[in-house]
């Protein structure tokens, strides 16, 4: 289903957990040794030469010879070799498996291949991502690195390129090292060195005999490495719905917006008390905004945007006016309204029995063409999202009636505050569903193509569940390890912060630790289990990515760890451009092979929305761009368009 755009944004203020402590820059942790010689490189490989940012704050040079080759079997393996134990690090391991996934996205092959990293020395850390991807691209096309070229910066999977820290010392070290050129993300050109001082590099690289250039993604930075040009895909108008499809969405839009009309009927019937109490949350104003857009879009013929703003509005009301009736009890009968409503909250039955329900109803629907497969696969995200929601809303309001019955608050005003933003998830998780519901019936039955036959639907799962996997060990090494170090805090506590302040981060920790019973329930021979599996894999392997994107260098972050600004505006709206143009162009694609792609053109548009609404938001946008076009690749993928592209 549609990412949840606002409520992100709006959960910052919930207060649901207090964190006396601000975030500061994180420097880029890549640690190198070459004290080793790197072999030399054999047919079919390419020597890339990276640069890092070491534990004692100085800058450092290594080398990686990448090889890339098919796999018989249509696997995608990938393989790490070392002279030191322990030499490549988890989070430059992350880094080289982005690297192999997003490669193979951005050039349209088969989702399989066989990939090998040996590196000498010892490396940690992401900021290779843009420079391996760049390499790996290279050895697929033929193509060669410049022998006085190198670069830093981290890979998205539109392919933009992400701010890295150390950069000033990063250009010292490429200067002894004999470059003429370094590459840097798109504006980092005046970037803090290792004592806190602004340093503009360009200036610097001038006076050590170093050209450096800021780039945004791995189309731009490809010309400099190779001399070569890489194309990057072109948008020749907004991608819109067909007739057909658009009369279908313009009527969900209609039963939406009543939807949301309803549910703010229902919310006005609600105590004065616990409207003003819920009001101060934020939702309501952000549901608010949500139907105006909607209604925006609507009227401007962008039906699938507003289906999802519509969606948006509805969601966040029934949230309200479900967490109201819950509340109400406290209003009513005081104290003893507490345990009341700690009851009903605890109780996992009634949206289980839910969640459980619409999984059996997905499990029975055989799609019939690619553009089923899109319906549901979202249908299956969203579940997985809402159910994971409502389990770490059950976690935190059991954590509180602990602390409650243990005599750990010391006024019902704080007790109440914590329960506030929890029960709100707890209902959310519920809306969600209804939403998510929504989506697959408009997401099925859409003009398109029969799945190729060729087509490994378990192999294609296990591709973005292992770009998951990678995103989200990167996560924990380069973001959340380094906060816990930084605020004396455990990694558990950071985690709960922020996810707190963001549901996405609350969506890849819980769901990674739910998937063994997310797998047992819809495991291997088992009805659509492979779409359940396809739906997993896109999912967290964009969320994962964008939280690195987000959390690694680019947000500020204030006292909650909720994002209070944005340190390179450039990168972000590099970020936003180029997902535009990913995303409409593989829409426009679909199309012209007959296929519609209605919730993609969904993403574009919601998309277009929340790139014009606060920081947080345009980080969301981001992600949206970026999991409508990973989506829409994947689709094109089971089309057979990118098999019988590449085996030509």
């Amino acid at each position: 289903m549609g990412r949840i755009t606002r409520v992100a944004g709006a959960a910052a203020v919930l207060a649901l957990l207090a964190a006396g402590c601000t975030a500061a820059d994180e420097p880029d942790t890549d640690t190198t040794i070459t004290d080793a010689a790197t072999p030399e490189p054999g047919p079919g490989s390419l020597t890339i030469r990276w640069l890092a940012y070491t534990g004692s704050g100085e800058g450092a040079v290594g080398e990686t010879e990448l090889t890339r080759r098919p796999h018989d079997d249509g696997d995608f393996r990938v393989e790490f070799s070392e002279n030191e134990v322990g030499g490549i690090g988890p989070a430059a391991q992350a880094g080289a498996w982005n690297a192999a996934i997003v490669s193979t996205l951005l050039l349209g092959l088969p989702l399989s291949g066989e990939f090998r990293f040996e590196t000498s020395g010892r490396v940690d850390g992401p900021s290779a991502g843009a420079l391996t991807t760049a390499g790996l691209i290279a050895l697929q096309r033929g193509d060669t690195f410049l022998d006085d070229v190198t670069m830093t910066g981290t890979i998205n999977p539109t392919g933009t390129i992400g701010p890295v820290g150390g950069i000033p010392e990063k250009v010292q070290a490429a200067a002894d090292e004999g470059f003429t050129t370094v590459l840097v993300p798109l504006g980092q050109r005046n970037s803090p060195n290792q004592a806190g001082e602004v340093v503009d590099v360009v200036r610097l690289g001038d006076r050590e005999g170093v050209e450096v250039i800021e780039v945004g993604d791995v189309y731009e930075a490809y010309g400099h490495l190779t001399g070569e040009p890489l194309e990057a895909p072109r948008l020749g108008g907004d991608p819109r719905l067909s007739n057909q499809s658009y009369d279908k969405v313009s009527a969900q839009v209609e039963a939406t917006l009543a939807r949301y009309d309803t549910a703010f009927r229902r919310f006005e019937a609600l105590p004065a008390e616990i409207r003003t109490t819920l009001a101060s949350s934020g939702l309501l104003d952000a549901a608010a905004t949500a139907s105006v857009d909607a209604r925006d879009l609507a009227q401007q013929g962008q039906q699938a945007g507003a289906f999802l703003e519509a969606q948006q509005a509805a969601m966040l009301v029934e949230t309200l006016v479900s967490a109201g009736e819950w509340m109400n009890p406290l209003f009513t009968q005081g104290l003893p309204g507490l345990e009341l409503l700690f009851r009903d909250a605890l109780d996992l039955g009634p949206t289980s029995a839910r969640v459980t329900s619409f999984l059996d109803q997905l499990s029975t629907y055989s799609p019939r063409t690619v553009a089923d497969v899109e319906g549901l696969v979202q249908g299956y995200a969203g579940t997985f999202d809402a159910y994971s929601l409502m389990v770490f809303a059950h976690q935190m309001i059991a954590s509180i009636k602990a602390r409650s019955d243990a005599g750990g608050y010391a006024s019902l005003e704080q007790l109440f505050t914590d329960l506030s933003g929890p029960l709100l998830y707890a209902r959310l998780s519920e809306a969600m569903l209804t939403s998510t519901q929504a989506t697959f019936e408009l997401g099925r039955d859409n003009p398109g193509t029969p799945v190729h036959e060729d087509v490994d639907l378990g192999a294609v799962g296990d591709f973005f569940r292992r770009g998951a996997d990678a995103n989200h060990t990167a996560f924990r090494e380069i973001v959340v390890a380094p906060l816990a170090q930084q605020h004396g805090l455990s990694e558990e506590d950071v985690l709960a912060r922020l996810s707190g302040a963001d549901m996405a981060v609350a969506y890849a920790t819980v769901e990674r630790s739910l998937l063994p019973v997310i797998t047992d329930y819809i495991g291997e021979g088992k009805p659509n289990a492979d779409y359940a599996a396809l739906a997993y894999g896109v999912t967290n392997y964009v969320r994962n990515a964008g939280l690195i994107d987000k959390y690694y260098n680019n947000a500020d972050l204030g006292p909650g760890f909720e994002i209070t600004g944005v340190r390179w505006q450039a990168a972000l709206n590099r970020a936003l451009d180029l997902g535009r143009q990913q995303l409409g162009a593989e829409v426009d694609a679909l199309r012209a092979h007959d296929v519609d792609p209605v919730l993609g053109v969904g993403s574009y548009e919601a998309a277009g929305v929340m790139r014009n609404g606060t920081d947080s938001e345009r980080f969301s946008a981001v992600n949206q761009y970026a999991s409508g076009f990973v989506t829409a690749r994947m689709i094109s993928y089971l089309t057979g368009r990118d098999l019988a592209e590449a085996a030509g």
